[in-house]
């Protein structure tokens, strides 16, 4: 999987076929028309011309880089016709889910695609088309023809809703919110350019670096129509998230080299309605959403969100594992990477939220001892690496689960031990190197060896790198071999040593009890009309000794009901230790087991200053909380417009 290169866009099915088809690129026109919005139908159109071959297939993605799940997009398309330069239909077939395979001998040369998507979700993956916008992830809704997704394409949207003559398009395309057509150097650059069209939105912009960011906001308000008061408040709301995002952009794009676009996008959802908010990065644009309407909780969840994928402009889109670029779309795209292009990024959000002043030292430390707590929390840190959580990614990354699974249990997030293994290669670098380097530094000699290196492909700039490449660069930086740190801590799964390294910058790692914690049993439940859905049994706990098991229904604890108390609660009167009763339902089947309880568990994690640091500490400490290496600092001279 990650050791495969794949170089060319043919898949399974058809391998042999393709390979023999005519690879002379292709004139390729996409067209949208927008025309039933109460349906949420997309309707699609791809002429082609210049066909030469006496078939070709028209394939729509399984997946959608960034997300690391099959989603299988095709089940959601309907009518496919095919067509020739006169209008007369052309024989198809579908030899797999998501490829309509067109017999083009009596074509003439110019096949038209016709098709439609059903889209109603707001999410960064999928698409929703409904009286207030069109939100369009490109990979849940053009299909490509195979063997040419490096050609280049035009894309014009033919028809609004009629309803909605005034609509503003947006996308890192456009250069007016009137623009309809764009061209669009390959069918990869298409699906990376996320596209939102609505009415009600708002959109300003401001410069830093000599580049232009753009923030677009579309709010589902809570307020009625015509509401002076709330929409004023909604304004408040959004330059305050322009103004913050200022802040972030200045100091990230301090630490890096400049990205070679001219225009960068924000686009951001506000919506009370849906499940769950997403942030997916793109080329030169990113999409968040979140659930709730704008306020000041969502704006500051929306800002750290926009400090995790704006610095995904480097670190994943431009430098990348070798994996990802150039993408199969039609399977699982495999690397042990995740935790350093995902986890690692998440890291440097944090560091860029304290560096633009958005948060204070103790902000910082908070969400890095939150961090820290959650990690070893996991009864999965001591099976699953960094490198096998990175891939096997396309098991749990939002991907849909029908079978149950011990995931509670077996597995960990490259995202959080990302973060983790971020902060101590900081720390150990600024320790080694006494200050004088940090990650920064690897961070951009990696940019430098790989992004900005020669093209290796088809696929955009530079190369990717390989998990090796990454111990490589840090022993470039220091100096010093880091191997044994990436075999335990990379590679492998040797204990965190979280207190050791933070006290290499002078701090100390508290952990305790809460106060007024009781015993506890190690379990994670739901609640349920009559008492507690036991979700997972963390191994070796007193649940898991007592014999309890997920799905059991906790009922009572030594008579005493669960139905309207929580289990923290009830355990509370007992002491450590204790062997208390449980009346248990297990397949409609009520019995009694006896459980020893735990002590209280040790879940409260703080990191402070310690009072008598060293000189050399405190140099680490200084350089690692300070305003150092360009990367911080005021903001001013960016002056935010709106139009």
């Amino acid at each position: 999987m990650f050791w495969i290169l794949f170089l060319f866009s043919s898949h399974a099915s058809n391998a042999p076929l393709a390979a023999g088809l005519d690879s002379t690129p292709l004139e390729l026109n996409y067209h949208l028309r927008l025309s039933q919005p109460s349906m949420h139908l997309v309707e699609v159109r791809i002429d082609v011309a210049r066909v030469s071959s006496p078939i070709i297939d028209f394939v729509l993605p399984a997946w959608s880089p960034g997300r690391y799940a099959i989603y299988n997009f095709a089940k959601n398309v309907q009518e496919f016709e095919a067509l020739d330069g006169s209008g007369r239909p052309l024989p198809w077939t579908q030899p797999d889910k998501q490829t309509w395979r067109v017999d083009t001998q009596n074509s003439g040369g110019t096949v038209r695609a016709r098709y439609r998507v059903y889209a109603n979700d707001l999410n960064g993956s999928f698409s929703q088309f409904d009286s207030s916008h069109l939100n369009l992830n490109g990979a849940s809704v053009y299909m490509y023809v195979d063997g040419h997704k490096e050609d280049p394409l035009t894309l014009t949207v033919d028809e609004l809703p009629a309803m909605m003559p005034a609509w503003k398009i947006v996308s890192g395309f456009t250069s007016s919110t009137g623009q309809k057509s764009f061209t669009v150097p390959s069918y990869d650059r298409l699906i990376d350019t996320p596209v939102e069209i609505c009415g009600e939105c708002s959109l300003s912009e401001f410069r830093d670096h000599d580049k232009t960011f753009r923030v677009l906001v579309h709010n589902y308000s809570t307020g009625e129509s015509g509401d002076s008061v709330q929409e004023a408040r909604n304004t408040a709301m959004r330059a305050t998230l322009a103004n913050e995002l200022i802040t972030v952009v200045h100091s990230e794009m301090g630490m890096m080299p400049p990205p070679d676009f001219d225009t960068y996008t924000f686009i951001f959802h506000f919506a009370p309605d849906i499940s769950a908010g997403d942030g997916m990065e793109h080329l030169n644009s990113t999409q968040i959403i979140m659930r709730g309407s704008i306020s000041e909780g969502t704006v500051q969840e929306a800002v750290e969100t926009a400090a995790h994928e704006f610095f995904h402009l480097w670190n994943v889109k431009r430098l990348r594992p070798a994996a990802l670029g150039p993408f199969d779309y039609t399977r699982e795209n495999y690397t042990p990477s995740l935790w350093f292009a995902e986890g690692v990024t998440s890291y440097y959000a944090y560091v860029h939220l304290l560096r633009s002043g958005l948060w204070s030292r103790d902000d910082f430390l908070k969400r890095l001892a939150t961090e820290i707590r959650n990690f070893e929390m996991e009864p999965g840190r001591a099976m699953m690496s960094a490198e096998s959580s990175s891939f096997h990614a396309w098991f749990y990354d939002r991907a849909p689960q029908m079978q149950e699974t011990n995931f509670d249990n077996s597995t960990i997030s490259y995202y959080n031990k990302g973060e983790l293994l971020g902060m101590m290669l900081d720390l150990e670098i600024r320790s080694r190197t006494h200050g004088q380097k940090s990650l920064d530094d690897v961070m951009r000699v990696l940019y430098h060896n790989f992004y900005q290196a020669p093209a290796a492909g088809i696929y955009g700039q530079g190369r990717g790198y390989e998990e090796k490449d990454l111990l490589d660069a840090v022993n470039t930086v220091t100096g010093g071999d880091f191997t044994e740190f990436f075999e335990k801590y990379v590679h492998g799964t040797e204990p965190l040593p979280e207190a050791q390294t933070l006290a290499l910058a002078g701090l100390n790692l508290k952990v305790s009890a809460a106060p007024d914690a009781g015993p506890s049993i190690g379990v994670s439940t739901q609640a349920e009309d009559l008492g507690l859905r036991i979700t997972s049994v963390r191994p070796g706990s007193a649940a898991d000794l007592a014999g309890l098991s997920a799905d059991d229904l906790l009922i009572n604890v030594d008579e005493l009901p669960l139905a309207m108390t929580s289990l923290r609660d009830r355990l509370k009167i007992y002491p450590p230790g204790a062997e208390v009763p449980f009346t248990v339902e297990r397949h409609s089947h009520q019995e009694r087991i006896t459980v020893k309880l735990d002590p209280p568990p040790m879940d409260l994690y703080s990191i402070k200053e310690m009072s008598a640091a060293t000189d050399e500490q405190k140099t680490v400490r200084d350089g690692w909380l300070g305003l150092v290496n360009g990367a911080g600092g005021s903001s001013a001279g960016a002056a935010l417009t709106s139009r």
